[in-house]
């Protein structure tokens, strides 16, 4: 059971409407891309109050109190749908060990940054042969749509656009503000882009930007459709060309019965949002999901959008949107051990099925079966612990101490995606800051090592994405 509890990363899980006690919140649609101040005028006479306008993609985002907005709404002429919102909640992964900064400073390291030999996925991904020749990430914005970020760490701060970061969960600012809590955010960034400071760890694309969007509460932990689909398009209007969302829902989303047309809605709402994103130059990565699920099998439902039809898989939202790269997760067994060399096992949980996965990437597993101790770059724990993802947790504090900068291992597909995020980051950067992301996503699949059986392939995608040669095209 350790490893099914732990390896989850981050996943979504149970769907509620998202309203107050005095409120509902709808996400309308026009029938076009477009929701000009006529319609909206029309939505507010039926009732609502509009929050936000996304004209970009043809949405708002509407508040009503009154239980009849819905239907009256609906009824007006060049509204596609009129959706209740849907709360997503998630599941933190059971804690991992943390280290704080002031822990170690181990012997032997491949680089001068005291951790760079706990991270196995940088090896797995070859990101020192896209250093040593000469790519880095700089020039590139990688957006983390994720639960917020610990803006003081010292492997977060270098790299944080913290006047353009902003929170789209009420009451929450984007900064991390619990200690001795995994924040997910954070670790998500800190693989992506921590950078080579001579402190702790170094993400994949260490020169590149981050642009921090919360869409995810880091107290609750949970997040709204309407939520991620503002972070998508704010993502993309503020110059992101890579949009990370490590986010899924586990167990599914309902494909039939009551509430299905709602959650169709709010599904096509959100392949909007990432289709104007890439109309804006931003590939947008997410991870496969952690349900072990064979996407290729799964029921899906077909939703049009004019005569733009296509069938999305629900269960594994957002994975089988259009346009998205989904990654699947790779990992060792006892990598601390002598028997952990293979790198590129599929991970106990992972989604697969050709359908649904782009490529694969390191995202970690907790399925070794022993508990004795091993001793990594100077640091003891369990041998299972070192297969996980290790990078920035967030904060530490004893109490009445200062407060630490901490890091801690994690694992699901959650942790994949950064992994491919931050490659895309290092072609982008090569190429200047700017690349369409049909061309990102042919270079990620075109250099990935082509692993299982050839070709494209269940666990792999096109393969798992090798750093080194993307950086070559």
């Amino acid at each position: 059971m350790r490893q099914l509890s732990r390896a989850i990363g981050v996943a979504l899980g149970g769907v509620v409407f998202a309203s107050s006690a005095h409120a509902a919140t709808y996400v309308v649609q026009a029938k076009n891309l477009a929701f000009d101040t006529q319609l909206a005028r029309k939505i507010e006479a039926a009732g609502g109050t509009i929050t936000a306008r996304l004209p970009q993609i043809g949405v708002v985002i509407v508040e009503s109190t009154d239980g009849a907005f819905k239907a009256r709404a609906a009824k007006v002429q060049g509204v596609r749908s009129v959706a209740q919102d849907i709360e997503l909640q998630y599941d933190v992964p059971e804690a991992t060990s943390v280290v704080d900064a002031d822990f170690a400073n181990p012997p032997a390291s491949g680089d001068n940054d005291t951790r760079f030999n706990l991270e196995w996925g940088s090896a797995a991904v070859d990101v020192a042969g896209a250093w040593n020749a000469g790519y880095r990430g700089a020039g590139a914005t990688v957006a983390v749509l994720d639960s917020g970020i610990a803006c003081l760490h010292p492997d977060i701060a270098a790299n944080l656009l913290m006047s353009e970061s902003t929170s789209f969960v009420p009451g929450e600012g984007v900064c991390l503000t619990h200690v001795n809590a995994f924040n997910h955010g954070s670790h998500t960034a800190g693989t992506i882009a921590s950078p080579d400071n001579g402190i702790g760890t170094i993400g994949v694309a260490p020169e590149a930007k981050i642009l921090a969007v919360k869409v995810l509460s880091e107290v609750s932990g949970s997040g709204s459709f309407q939520g991620i689909i503002n972070g998508i398009v704010y993502a993309a209007d503020h110059g992101a060309d890579v949009i990370n969302m490590s986010l899924g829902v586990r167990g599914g989303l309902q494909v039939n019965g009551p509430g299905a047309n709602d959650t169709a809605e709010l599904v096509n709402a959100t392949k909007r949002a990432v289709a104007y994103a890439r109309s804006q130059n931003a590939i947008t990565i997410v991870s496969a999901g952690n349900d072990g699920r064979d996407l290729d099998h799964d029921s899906g439902v077909q939703i049009c959008d004019g005569t733009d039809c296509y069938r999305a898989n629900l269960r594994a939202f957002p994975a089988q949107l259009p346009n998205v790269v989904s990654v699947a997760a790779t990992s060792p067994v006892g990598w601390a051990t002598a028997g952990g060399s293979n790198l590129d096992l599929p991970a106990s949980y992972t989604n697969y099925g050709q359908s649904g996965i782009s490529v694969a990437a390191p995202g970690g597993d907790f399925a070794y079966p022993g508990n004795e101790n091993c001793v990594v770059a100077g640091i003891a724990r369990p041998c299972w612990v070192f297969d996980g993802v290790f990078a920035v947790g967030g904060y530490a504090q004893n109490p009445g101490g200062p407060l630490l900068a901490s890091y801690s291992w994690s694992s699901g597909t959650s942790m994949a995606a950064p992994h491919v995020s931050g490659v895309a980051a290092l072609i982008i950067g090569k190429h200047g800051g700017e690349l369409a992301p049909s061309e990102v996503e042919r270079i990620l699949r075109a250099s990935s090592d082509d692993l299982g059986k050839p070709g494209n392939d269940d666990y792999y995608g096109a393969g798992r994405v090798n750093a080194a040669k993307a950086v070559q095209f």
